[in-house]
């Protein structure tokens, strides 16, 4: 069986874990979940760029389940891992989750709030 190396560490803004991860329906978090681990592995080979305000970031299309994942690439001196730090994550709905990761990428400039896949979420 050929395992493959994380070569990513996924991390989220605070309001993605607390507003939008935690508030995912099962089946739809395992989905995410199933994503969220295949940035772990090749980040840099997923997902749609973006253009805009929100340059710099991917998104991550859940069709069936109407959800994207916003997320991008950033290299962190301290970490061994490169990071792709997820954005944003919710549903197709007026481009509502774009307007999110716009925000939050604005508001970060000034305080950033980071953090880990929550300790509940599946690896």
């Amino acid at each position: 069986m050929n395992v493959q190396k994380d070569r990513f560490k996924v991390r989220f803004f605070n309001t993605a874990v607390a507003k939008e991860y935690q508030a995912l329906e099962g089946s739809t978090r395992k989905l995410v979940d199933i994503g969220l681990a295949k940035l772990r592995i090749r980040a840099d080979e997923l997902g749609k760029p973006l253009q805009g305000r929100l340059a710099g970031c991917k998104e991550l299309k859940y069709r069936d389940a109407g959800i994207r994942v916003i997320f991008r690439i950033i290299n962190d001196s301290v970490e061994v891992l490169t990071i792709a730090e997820v954005v944003a994550i919710g549903r197709r709905d007026k481009n509502k989750v774009f307007v999110s990761a716009e925000r939050r990428l604005k508001d970060s400039a000034k305080d950033p709030q980071l953090n880990t896949l929550p300790s509940n979420a599946k690896k």
